[in-house]
């Protein structure tokens, strides 16, 4: 019995929760852990969508009156947008820090004149620090708007806490409750990761053959908006024109296109893929093997079998615009050798070519936004 207990001591401590001790008691830690709600949906669209999103994140508002709210709101936004950012929820995200939130109009506007798909916006309604001394919690309210026509797409809201506990008394062994060292960075965190659940079933369309299809074919790209009653003459309705929704902004001085005027030629649609390559190399890791295989299907299927197709390579900003611009052609060729040797694809329909640093989705300023940078497009011949 006591060789079991013997044992059973050297691999506690062993464990960087107890603490063993031999005049008094041993500690054992025991780290709290965020709780959080139920995720409220309150909107979101019904089909994915298939095609490239591009998203202004605002900094979000803090509504309840506490010191220094507007620094407390840009911290839950900040950790929002990071963590969606790592799991490239859309294409291309950017947080601007600069903006302050005054009226859902004036933040329409200001994304749809930057060229973005969506606006993400966000309210705090309630936020308690306790830091390691006692609870801490908070809620944020997150709603999403297509910018075109100004509807909103998702709408979440959701509430975390860790809580203190008091300290547990085994007389052998005591148990300490440990708070982290950040639990508002903890909280944020959880809430972002289960926000982006609902939102990487309807955004990550580039991990599948259909999905790949539908972002490379004009006809299929849609923004699909929660239902709506159609009949109504409401500003909502997904029938509205753009220029119904959108804030005032400066008129064309062109003249309209009349009924028999040809139709402009459509741009070529291109999709962005995280494909992985080794540090300073053109070798695809062997984890981005699927994705090239569900690019393959998508390119000998029936949509796509007939057309040609150009890969380009892009990188971030860390090296010479020179050594960047070799690589990225270099990476183009190694994803056109892997489809042409995995798949029945003659080289002739693959083209390619290399941007290097050029074209960057995002600012090259966080390593974050490098990792949006460094990707693989493909892209319609025209």
């Amino acid at each position: 019995m006591k060789k079991f207990l013997l044992i059973f001591v050297l691999a506690l401590s062993a464990c960087t929760h107890f603490e063993p001790q031999i005049a008094t008691q041993s500690i054992y830690y025991h780290d709290a852990e965020v709780q959080l709600s139920q995720l409220m949906v309150y909107s979101r669209p019904e089909k994915p969508h298939y095609g490239p999103l591009s998203a202004l994140f605002y900094p979000f508002h803090v509504t309840q009156t506490m010191y220094k709210g507007s620094d407390w709101g840009h911290r839950v936004s900040r950790g929002i947008w990071q963590n969606w950012t790592g799991l490239q929820i859309f294409p291309s995200m950017v947080y601007d820090e600069k903006l302050t939130y005054r009226g859902l109009d004036e933040a329409l506007f200001t994304a749809r004149s930057r060229g973005y798909d969506l606006l993400v916006v966000g309210f705090v309604p309630y936020l308690y620090l306790g830091h390691t001394m006692d609870d801490s919690a908070l809620t944020v309210h997150v709603k999403i708007y297509e910018t075109k026509r100004g509807q909103m797409v998702c709408s979440f809201e959701q509430s975390g806490r860790i809580e203190k506990k008091m300290d547990d008394d085994f007389l052998i062994v005591k148990r300490e409750h440990r708070m982290p060292d950040s639990a508002f960075y903890n909280i944020i965190q959880a809430i972002a990761t289960d926000m982006a659940v609902p939102l990487t079933s309807w955004a990550r369309y580039e991990n599948t053959d259909q999905g790949m299809i539908a972002g490379l074919m004009p006809n299929m790209v849609q923004i699909q908006a929660p239902p709506q009653n159609v009949q109504t003459g409401q500003q909502n309705s997904p029938r509205s024109t753009p220029q119904e929704m959108q804030a005032p902004a400066p008129r064309s001085t062109e003249a309209p296109v009349s009924a028999t005027s040809p139709k402009p030629t459509p741009k070529p649609r291109s999709i962005n893929l995280a494909v992985q390559f080794d540090v300073n190399s053109s070798d695809i890791k062997p984890e981005s093997y699927p994705l090239l295989n569900e690019l393959g299907k998508a390119l000998i299927s029936d949509n796509l079998k007939n057309k040609r197709v150009i890969i380009g390579g892009h990188t971030d900003s860390d090296a010479s615009p020179e050594y960047n611009m070799k690589l990225s052609k270099e990476r183009a060729e190694a994803v056109k050798k892997y489809l042409t040797t995995n798949f029945p694809i003659a080289p002739q329909r693959i083209g390619t070519t290399g941007f290097g640093e050029s074209n960057p989705l995002v600012p090259n300023t966080t390593k974050y936004n490098k990792l949006l940078n460094r990707r693989v497009q493909v892209s319609i011949a025209p």
